[in-house]
């Protein structure tokens, strides 16, 4: 990652431009736009390379010679400026909304990193400082809508023996909450995914970016495609599929790295979350996460690997938080380690990282409860008969909310296609669709109050797999 911006030099040179009466809150502001700048003339995010990532074990790593460093919010300039100089590096880029500067520093390894945060941690301008940890990411896999090449009629539908491209909709009784239509309100949803078909027959007009830096990032990709269809696909037009929350908005960020590169800082998963709360959306969906980076023969990572992500997701969802957004997360919950062997979902990072002493939240009013409040893990579930059962390579473990339906799920694809796909990257937007119904009926709604209803209002139980 080349150092292309020196954070000093950017303020003071932008400094003299201005005459001798400039005042100090022009400065504070300054500050804010020097910052944005480097953002926007460097896109640090897409200068971070696979050479930038140094290892924790083969399936984890970090990006080499980087510190992210949190302000508080209420630090005054010339202490952010002490902090910084304090650090001993350059500033590469920033996050102004999470009160973030991405700091290069000298040339050192983890233990170096992890000593120079410790000081930093000390500074009274800073909230948090911590490495940059990276991770080899994975895409985790009625309406006259025709579901199929051929179109279908009405008995096709038989939610007690859910069947065929809809199943998945006759499982959740799709069609009885779509005859409530008129109570519904529009609703904004974030999708944090690969790129998106925004020209795609069932999703043209229902997809929208946070700014125009995201929407030329954007690269279309089946995964999101996919994804962003069973959300929201729209209803009625007689082609494709039928999404769950029609009147809906997709505000989407393409978190995918560029091609050929395996590796991808937490950050820029990370900035997609914080610029999609940020545009207004109240349900954000992860089809993502890292347990397939797990060894085939290894059920867990390093616990440093969990922290790291811990760490970095709770600071920023209390950030939003204690700035008075109130959103739901729903991630899923994985597809096992390397092997495809079911591990605990607590491996499979961002927020399935949560637990006990690994969150940091230095906000007034903001607890433990309060982020866990705002998190739907999902697991994926198949029909199996008169029954349903747990995919056998569906992720477990305490963290898991809830099962949807998540095997041979029929959906958009990119260039005007369909296909079905499996996985719990399927199933988490499954309960993403539904969640927003719920909030979309209801917007006084908290999130806490839309996750017990989400969740403790089911009827089917899933059975345990028999082929675990």
């Amino acid at each position: 990652m080349k150092a292309v911006f020196s954070f000093i030099m950017a303020v003071f040179t932008a400094l003299s431009s201005f005459g001798p009466e400039m005042s100090f809150a022009t400065v504070e502001e300054l500050f804010t736009d020097a910052l944005s700048l480097a953002v926007q003339r460097i896109g640090f995010l897409d200068e971070i390379g696979d050479d930038d990532i140094g290892f924790v074990d083969e399936s984890a790593g970090y990006v080499k010679n980087t510190v992210l460093i949190f302000f508080d919010e209420d630090a005054g300039f010339f202490s952010r400026l002490d902090a910084l100089r304090e650090s001993g590096g350059i500033t590469v880029g920033s996050m102004p909304d999470m009160e973030l500067c991405v700091v290069q520093t000298a040339p050192t390894n983890l233990d170096g990193l992890m000593a120079l945060c410790d000081k930093l941690n000390s500074h009274v301008a800073v909230a948090m400082a911590a490495i940059s940890p990276a991770h080899r990411l994975e895409n985790q896999y009625p309406p006259d809508d025709p579901f199929t090449s051929y179109y279908w009629y009405e008995e096709h539908w038989n939610e007690s023996s859910p069947y065929g491209n809809n199943w998945w909709l006759e499982a959740i009784d799709a069609r009885s909450a779509w005859g409530y239509s008129s109570l519904y309100e529009h609703i904004d949803i974030g999708v944090v995914d690969g790129g998106f078909d925004t020209a795609h027959e069932d999703l043209d007009g229902k997809i929208v970016f946070p700014n125009s830096k995201e929407a030329s990032r954007n690269r279309p990709n089946s995964h999101g495609t996919h994804v962003a269809g069973i959300i929201a696909a729209e209803s009625d037009n007689g082609v494709g599929v039928s999404g769950i929350c029609q009147d809906s908005t997709l505000i989407c960020v393409d978190w995918t790295p560029s091609d050929g590169q395996l590796w991808i800082p937490d950050l820029a998963v990370l900035y997609g979350f914080t610029k999609v709360v940020k545009a207004g959306a109240k349900v954000v969906n992860f089809s993502v996460g890292i347990s397939s980076s797990i060894g085939e023969n290894s059920k867990k990572f390093p616990s440093i690997v969990n922290n790291f992500d811990a760490l970095l997701y709770s600071y920023a969802m209390g950030s939003l938080i204690s700035k008075g957004y109130d959103f739901l997360v729903v991630q899923s919950a994985g597809n096992g380690n390397d092997g495809g062997y079911a591990v605990n979902a607590s491996q499979n990072g961002l927020f399935c990282s949560f637990k006990e002493g690994n969150v940091f939240l230095p906000f007034a009013g903001v607890s433990k409860q309060d982020l866990l409040d705002r998190v739907i893990i999902v697991g994926s579930a198949a029909v199996d008969g008169q029954k349903y059962v747990q995919s056998s390579t569906s992720n477990v473990g305490d963290v898991v909310d809830i099962c949807a339906p998540g095997v041979m799920v029929y959906s958009c694809t990119t260039e005007n296609y369909y296909t079905t796909k499996s996985g719990t990257s399927m199933a988490a937007p499954v309960v993403t669709g539904v969640a927003s119904l719920v909030w979309a009926v209801n917007p006084e709604l908290t999130a806490s109050e839309g996750k017990r209803i989400v969740c403790e209002n089911t009827v089917d139980t899933v059975e345990p797999s028999s082929e675990r």
